[in-house]
């Protein structure tokens, strides 16, 4: 929010934000409030592909732009349907199978033959999919998936009873998968295996970033871990101010992909909370008016993809550093 905040200002454009969901249907009411907000625009980061042709309808009918965040369309046939709807700009995601696939390969190097995984509930999108592809890679390499655990508000408390009732069952377990973290879940994790001296012991794979990822690569509590997406949303609002200014990049709907950042030392962590979440945002403010066409006629679609593809640590570093 604070680095769209300050693309708006950068901008001229005003961010409105509505986080009171916790079902489906309250993603479409949502989507309904923002638009009686008078919003021209809006970015969603949708629970399921399901409700898609719902809101595609709604933003249709009331002739509002919108797109996705960190979410592509699974489902053909919804897809099909979003994609004709005229008011539909498009989407920004990484692979989510993909890093599912490099978690699960990441655990195999480490060693790992038996491993738990904590997830969210069936029905998350981002969820389902990078565990469909771990699933692939853990038949790949002969991994034993022994249990899981599936909550969408997992405590840290919870986390470790949880963790607990893995070494307590399954003597053999040498690693966990974090599907999706938090500070709650990932502490959680580490803090049961230091109690019960397994730290090292079994590997801790996750994705998504937290703070403190530098002390806790240091001291061998996680062994891989990819994140550092929190810029999707920037490329999305990018194709709608684009289109609000009557500059559009595209005359269709169009996906702008980014890699996950992974990282594998202290000196990656260091680098990734200095310039990418640090005390600056990782586009400054000539980067951000480049991206728009009213200020840079020479920008296109393609552009932004580039932009976008060359998304990295080292790519902020370059940039940014001294």
């Amino acid at each position: 929010a604070e680095m769209l905040d300050y693309a708006s200002d950068v901008l001229g454009c005003e961010m409105v934000y509505n986080t009171n969901i916790s079902s489906p249907e309250s993603q479409i009411t949502a989507t309904e409030n923002l638009i009686a907000a008078d919003c021209d625009a809006v970015a969603i980061c949708n629970y399921s592909d399901d409700i898609l042709p719902k809101i595609a309808k709604i933003c249709e009918e009331n002739e509002v732009y919108f797109t996705l965040i960190w979410r592509s369309i699974a489902d053909p046939e919804v897809k099909e349907i979003v994609e004709s709807c005229p008011y539909y700009l498009g989407n920004t995601c990484e692979d989510e199978e993909k890093i599912g696939y490099r978690m699960g390969k990441s655990l195999h190097e480490k060693g790992c033959k038996n491993v738990a995984v904590i997830t969210m509930e069936k029905g998350d999108a981002t969820a389902d999919a990078r565990d469909r592809r771990f699933e692939k890679a853990c038949e790949e390499f002969g991994i034993n998936r022994i249990s899981e655990v599936r909550n969408n508000t997992l405590t840290a408390e919870e986390t470790t009873k949880a963790v607990e009732n893995f070494i307590a069952s399954f003597p053999e377990l040498d690693g966990i998968f974090v599907i999706g973290g938090s500070n709650t879940i990932l502490e959680g994790v580490i803090q049961a295996l230091a109690l019960h001296e397994k730290t090292g012991e079994v590997k801790v794979a996750c994705i998504d970033f937290v703070s403190g990822l530098d002390k806790y690569i240091e001291e061998g509590s996680i062994d891989a871990i990819s994140g550092g997406h929190f810029v999707d949303p920037l490329f999305s609002y990018m194709l709608m101010v684009n289109e609000l200014a009557g500059t559009p990049l595209s005359e269709t709907c169009e996906t702008v992909n980014l890699n996950f950042v992974n990282l594998e030392s202290v000196e990656d962590a260091v680098n990734y909370y200095t310039y990418v979440e640090g005390d600056t945002f990782p586009y400054n403010e000539e980067e951000i008016r480049s991206m728009v066409k009213y200020f840079n006629p020479d920008m296109t679609i393609d552009k932004l993809r580039e932009i976008a593809d060359a998304y990295s640590v080292d790519d902020v570093v370059e940039r940014h550093g001294e």
